[in-house]
């Protein structure tokens, strides 16, 4: 069975435990509502699907399992997400796990799948919590301050991922990260295309 692990954000740059065929990443992944709506670790502003959102390019890899449940379980813990945190998409028979806010995605996956030479699809499928983790509204003067109400340490991590995340995955809020980092001091976004 050959496997698409779906990537957008971290696993791009950090496998951590991720095993990929050929350590690569390839463009052309399907065009999905992905949106920096999530506050992860280290208060970073992370990737993630946010369906009603604009569309944006995501990669795809392959995973180095060619069974379903292995490849499910090694993005979980490289994710360190639990099992039902990870979906999947099973092209040959229609099996399928991902969160009900994301049942929209549904027919884009499919539609790549057919062209994708694939069997099935695994991503990380946590939701938005924004607003939930930071008491803000979700729209351009609450991501201003939650960014510069950050300190040094968390700062950094948070520009980290911004600026590694790839170009391809140009969101409606990415300029607007770009300007406020710029506005703090910090560098430009790489124009590096993975």
């Amino acid at each position: 069975m050959k496997i698409a692990v779906l990537g957008c954000g971290s696993l791009i740059w950090n496998y951590g435990s991720l095993q990929i065929n050929d350590d690569q990443w390839h463009a052309g992944g399907p065009l999905l509502p992905v949106e920096f709506a999530r506050i992860s670790g280290g208060s970073r502003l992370t990737l993630v699907i946010k369906p009603g959102w604009q569309e944006v390019n995501t990669l795809f890899a392959i995973s180095g399992f060619d069974n379903l449940d292995e490849a499910v379980e090694n993005l979980w813990v490289r994710e360190g997400a639990g099992t039902g945190r990870v979906g999947f998409y099973n092209f040959l028979n229609g099996e399928n796990h991902l969160s009900q806010a994301n049942q929209a995605i549904v027919p884009a996956l499919i539609s790549w799948g057919k062209n994708s030479g694939t069997d099935a699809v695994i991503w990380t499928d946590l939701p938005p919590n924004f607003t939930d983790k930071t008491g803000l509204a979700y729209n351009h003067s609450g991501i201003t301050t939650f960014f510069t109400g950050l300190n040094e340490n968390e700062s950094s991590s948070a520009r980290i991922y911004v600026e590694n995340a790839p170009l391809q995955v140009d969101t409606r809020f990415r300029s607007g990260f770009q300007l406020i980092i710029e506005q703090a001091g910090n560098r430009k976004l790489p124009n590096v295309l993975i």
